[in-house]
């Protein structure tokens, strides 16, 4: 479970903003830090882990640790919020450690986590706000409904709950809500703002951090997925599906004027896309905010703002404290990015682009370190079981873009010297030319197993494993 060297991967296309890019982790599957060799080998038989179910598809970083969820799509998954390490060590595929606790992450069991699609972190107070869509198996032809969906807030400083909100049906629907993706306005006395990607009632969801209370502001037109960008395809998977509402990032609290001053923006623009749809949109804070835009059956009939089309659809995206989104663009196995103080039609770069390593961009998160680091999870082929363990499927893949969370703004101080452009553009690395590899040869395969047969893949778990504890 070792590879000997970590991939470097440069990504470029030509007449765009480039960037340097470095895979850092990388799995055939993902397991866990079990309790010990015999816990293991019972879920193993049991089926309450089967490799070929678990899929990372969240990424956050604070202090130290990446924390990665593992959405239960399918049976099988036995922690749905996991961490790992972020200094990089000769073991490149870690085990992943449940979070907070193996207790914590129990099926079926309403008071811990049961479905975790996302979090989010504020580096101020170290609260990590988890969304749980209560819903398990959802991948299936009759999903597992026990736990309403709730949302959670844990102090990851202090290792202890802070706050369990459960959502009212009106809100989100106990069966056919899915809580998607979060992001923070003012964790102190604001918002949570959360995409529902439901197939029946999407929309944005707010949560009052003050008032402890929660709507849904709808809007049809930008929130449901567009018929017209349903059909795509990601290297040789065709996906056709209508996805509504999943991306979403929050603009900067404070941004810098022509003359070098700071200015405080107590209205933030909220982007959002559907995954279904090839248009960028934007709803102002102040709308979010007033529950009497939020009505059970209505629609919000004000202002959404569209910005215009993308090069593709994009399921993950995240803004940085200056102002700067970057976002996947699935179909062309490329990570974008756009400066939202330029027009977005003339304004948008692919900094990265590669069939191999960039094949399902799902997550993206920033460090104190100006570096941004991105999920990879092959969820094109997740979906029609058509992930194959025997090869590379899950990576974390970082470049420095010189660039903070937007949540950096919330409690850090600012730089006004810094110009835009000087922070976040990467350091210049020299195009190649036309014929040369754009990724470097992959080592030895870290994780030897068999596709064909379940008990070949069993039996190879279960030595890895008691190696790994021989070890320990």
């Amino acid at each position: 479970m070792i590879l000997a060297t970590i991939i470097v991967l440069f990504c470029f296309t030509a007449n765009t903003a480039h960037a340097k890019f470095k895979v850092i982790r990388e799995w055939n599957y993902v397991n866990f830090t079990w309790q010990n060799p015999e816990v293991y080998r019972d879920n193993l038989e049991q089926q309450t882990y089967i490799p070929e179910n678990n899929i990372i598809a969240g990424l956050k970083y604070f202090q130290g640790y990446y924390y990665i969820t593992v959405p239960r799509m399918k049976p099988g998954v036995p922690a749905t919020l996991t961490r790992i390490l972020a200094e990089q060590d000769k073991d490149t595929s870690p085990l992943l450690e449940p979070f907070p606790s193996w207790e914590m992450n129990t099926l079926n069991d309403c008071d811990s986590l049961q479905n975790v699609q996302n979090v989010e972190i504020d580096p101020g107070n170290g609260w990590m706000w988890i969304i749980d869509g209560g819903r398990t198996q959802t991948l299936s032809k009759s999903p597992e409904v026990k736990c309403k969906p709730k949302l959670m807030v844990f102090d990851v400083l202090k290792m202890e709950q802070v706050l369990k909100y459960e959502f009212p049906e009106e809100v989100a629907m106990f069966n056919g809500s899915f809580l998607y993706d979060i992001v923070l306005d003012n964790t102190e006395q604001g918002y949570a703002y959360i995409t529902d990607n439901s197939g029946k009632d999407p929309g944005i969801i707010v949560y009052s951090i003050k008032d402890q209370k929660s709507w849904k502001i709808r809007h049809s037109q930008s929130m449901r997925a567009d018929p017209t960008a349903s059909t795509f395809r990601v290297n040789d998977i065709s996906i056709s599906a209508s996805l509504n509402l999943a991306s979403i990032a929050l603009g900067p609290r404070i941004r810098t004027s022509s003359d070098n001053k700071l200015i405080l923006m107590e209205e933030r623009e909220v982007y959002y896309s559907p995954l279904s749809s090839l248009h960028l949109y934007s709803i102002n804070s102040s709308v979010l905010r007033n529950p009497e835009f939020a009505s059970q059956n209505g629609e919000y009939q004000g202002t959404v703002r569209d910005y215009g089309m993308k090069g593709s659809q994009s399921v993950g995206m995240v803004m940085d404290s200056a102002g700067v989104l970057y976002y996947s663009l699935l179909a062309l196995n490329s990570i974008a990015r756009w400066d939202s103080t330029t027009p977005f039609q003339t304004g948008q770069k692919i900094i990265a682009k590669d069939e191999r390593y960039l094949e399902w961009v799902n997550s993206f998160a920033f460090d104190e370190s100006g570096n941004l680091t991105i999920l990879v999870n092959r969820l094109d082929k997740f979906i029609y079981g058509q992930l194959n363990i025997s090869e590379s499927n899950f990576r974390l893949i970082v470049s420095n873009v010189g660039a903070k969370s937007y949540l950096h703004d919330e409690s850090y101080n600012y730089d006004s010297s810094t110009t835009t452009e000087k922070k976040l553009e990467p350091e210049p690395t020299p195009e190649p030319e036309p014929s040369t590899t754009k990724v470097a040869p992959v080592s030895e395969v870290k994780q030897s197993s068999s596709a064909s047969e379940k008990s070949a893949i069993m039996s190879l778990l279960l030595t890895s494993v008691v190696m790994m504890y021989s070890i320990r």
